[in-house]
């Protein structure tokens, strides 16, 4: 498999000029030969909207963990939602007694958009259930309990030859040994996980705790118990430079953690 990043930063896209890390939020497609499935829709996915114009019309399908605007943003002016021959699937779990479609899309409607995603768009949704497999493809996806706002899905992706875990959005420190236990279940000896680190340890312990959040400090700990083979980390809060977040590789001990930037590609 190979995993590409297209968003590395959380809550809100920032314009900061010369960075090396870039400044999209959360969108990273993961491609196991002539087949792909793309996790969560923030201003990243527009530049993987420009590589999928030369592919010939299909469905994308997408992953979401939540619904926060920062994994959804991109939807609204994503290609393949308004082009003909093209469309987007959405893979998520229900949140309250709406429609699933109406969750999902209910945003993407007047007078907060200009046009209704769910009537005009080239839209459809598709439930899933915490800890059921779901075949999509040659993927196999698995969907846990992540420690977030508003019931945020973790995933286990494999295509019977690697094995992904993405754990954007949770916070360890938050969790009861339950949730832990699935942590580690799904995350044991896999080749990728790419895990959250939005804030430093120093801001995490000052005023971030029970934010829904981790660090980099926490997943190089977990990595460790569950002997990952591979960890990134991505969703850092937009308010840390390049310098700042370079200076987070200190807890590394070794070369498989590696810091996500927009635009990076890593096989496993």
């Amino acid at each position: 498999m190979i995993i590409t990043v297209y968003g590395c930063r959380g809550s809100v896209a920032i314009s900061r000029p010369g960075s090396r890390y870039g400044g999209n939020t959360p969108c990273i497609k993961v491609t196991s030969g002539d087949e792909y499935l793309v996790i969560d829709a923030g201003s990243g996915i527009m530049s993987l909207a420009g590589e999928l114009s030369h592919l010939p019309p299909h469905t994308v399908n997408i992953l979401l963990s939540h619904l926060h605007l920062d994994h959804i943003s991109g939807l609204g002016t994503f290609a393949p939602v308004w082009t003909k021959g093209m469309g987007v699937r959405v893979f998520t779990q229900t949140r309250d007694e709406r429609p699933l479609e109406e969750q999902v899309f209910g945003i993407f409607a007047p007078p907060v958009w200009p046009v209704s995603m769910q009537e005009q768009g080239n839209v459809e949704v598709v439930r899933l259930e915490e800890e059921v497999p779901r075949k999509i493809g040659k993927f196999t996806v698995t969907g846990f309990r992540a420690d977030h706002p508003d019931k945020t899905l973790s995933f286990h992706i494999t295509d019977g030859t690697s094995s992904f875990a993405h754990l954007l959005d949770s916070e360890l420190n938050g969790m009861d040994k339950q949730s832990m236990d699935l942590v580690a279940k799904y995350c044991r000896g896999v080749d990728a996980v790419v895990f959250d680190a939005a804030y430093s340890c120093e801001d995490y312990e000052a005023s971030r705790r029970g934010w829904g959040h981790s660090t980099v400090k926490q997943g190089v700990e977990i990595a460790r118990q569950t002997d990952n083979k591979l960890v990134i980390f991505a969703h850092f809060d937009q308010k840390y430079s390049d310098d700042e977040l370079d200076s987070w590789k200190k807890y590394f001990d070794s070369d498989k953690y590696v810091m996500a930037y927009d635009g990076l590609e890593i096989e496993i």
